[in-house]
């Protein structure tokens, strides 16, 4: 599952999933998605795991965070390759 984080918070590191590519939320930085680190309300990239970045690789643009409370759709172009 995606995570949103913020280029002033470090690198995530889950405890069950690995964060390999930052990519654009749609409208960034001026998108409602925020970053998840406590106390943080910086504009925030969405992180995904290895899973989901072969999947934006393939053509997916809409990820869902863990709680299932919001999905986010990403930008074509992703920050790191």
């Amino acid at each position: 599952m995606a995570i949103a984080r913020c280029e002033l918070c470090e690198n995530p590191k889950g405890r069950k999933q690995t964060y390999v590519l930052p990519v654009e939320p749609v409208g960034y930085p001026l998108s409602s998605t925020i970053c998840g680190s406590q106390g943080c309300e910086n504009a925030a990239y969405i992180w995904l795991t290895e899973d989901e970045r072969n999947e934006y690789y393939d053509g997916r643009r809409v990820f869902a965070f863990a709680t299932a409370a919001v999905k986010v759709r990403v930008k074509d172009d992703a920050l790191m390759g």
